[in-house]
């Protein structure tokens, strides 16, 4: 849900010369039929405010004190008729994304105590973003706290994300060097180096170069054990959990699977697959430490961990 453009914009355009009512803090107030602002709080000079559409929060805007005064002399006190009205009313089908490519109702990622877990905006605030997790409502922080669903789009490479394996240069001891994402902890990357070494980088010491390359199909022979194929082809793709105190997120890729942790790194294993199950294999060891996984008629995965399911590509 996102409020008429025309009336954000007249929030931040308004005429400081309009005749202003007395301020009321925590009041309800009717600027347009289906557009309801509510005063959060203000100083001498700013205020911060929540703008409601079809009853529901849909945008945090901190306009000044005085084009918020302004603002107000075009609005009246809401009625208990308005406020019902305004619960009734639809939601807008218009609401367009954000810079960052979100907007009001999209379900995200979000860092939480206990790891990446799904939530769903209700409010924007530039950078910031309101969502419910599970019932509670927390700010999260564009790039480092919120992430989309599905894959990283331009504008999340120029903000300083990247995926495992990303082919990316960075910057050591002053040179540019070609280099591969190894392991991701928040906003920091583990990066291959020359001569088998690695190092760790934050973002504005990176560039990216391209995704990761198509790895080669696991040599014949390489199973675990006998009448496994590779998951190649067959599972590719996200698959999480809805959060919470077992978050876990699992990674599909070209015969690999990535583990994600609760801090946001994650370990690759090899990914086999036959007699209706999943099985998670880490070069050099023995089959019996294989982690397994059934396929549910659904296409839901069951780990040792709870039930995961696609939840992007």
């Amino acid at each position: 849900m996102k409020p008429n453009i025309l009336f954000v914009a007249s929030l931040f355009a308004a005429s400081a010369l309009a005749q202003t009512p007395a301020l009321q803090i925590g009041v309800f107030y009717q600027c347009a039929p289906t557009q309801v602002l509510k005063v959060l709080s203000c100083t001498a000079d700013t205020c911060d405010a929540q703008i409601y559409a079809g009853g529901k929060p849909a945008q945090r805007v901190q306009p000044t004190r005085q084009t918020l005064m302004a603002l107000l002399a075009t609005c009246h006190v809401q009625t208990p008729q308005e406020a019902q009205a305004a619960v009734r009313a639809p939601a807008p089908t218009n609401a367009q994304p954000d810079p960052n490519g979100f907007k009001v109702g999209d379900t995200v990622q979000i860092n939480t105590a206990f790891g990446w877990g799904e939530g769903r905006i209700v409010s924007i605030a530039g950078n910031n973003y309101r969502v419910n997790f599970q019932g509670i409502e927390v700010t999260k922080t564009y790039p480092a706290e919120i992430h989309r669903n599905g894959p990283l789009t331009a504008g999340d490479r120029a903000a300083g994300l990247y995926e495992l394996h990303d082919r990316v240069q960075v910057n050591f001891e002053g040179r540019w060097i070609d280099s591969e994402v190894l392991t991701i902890l928040g906003m920091e990357y583990q990066v291959k180096l020359p001569g088998n070494r690695a190092v760790w980088a934050k973002p504005e010491n990176l560039r990216y170069v391209g995704a990761p390359l198509k790895p080669a199909a696991p040599a014949a022979g390489s199973a675990p054990k006998p009448g496994l194929v590779s998951c190649a082809g067959k599972f590719e793709g996200r698959y999480s959990n809805s959060g919470g105190f077992a978050s876990m997120s699992i990674i599909f890729r070209s015969g690999k699977a990535t583990l994600a942790d609760p801090s946001g790194g994650g370990e690759e294993v090899e990914c086999w697959t036959g007699g209706g199950k999943i099985y998670l294999h880490k070069p050099g060891d023995p089959a019996g430490q294989d982690m397994p996984i059934e396929i549910n008629n659904d296409g839901t995965l069951d780990t040792p961990f709870g039930e995961i399911k696609k939840k992007g590509n």
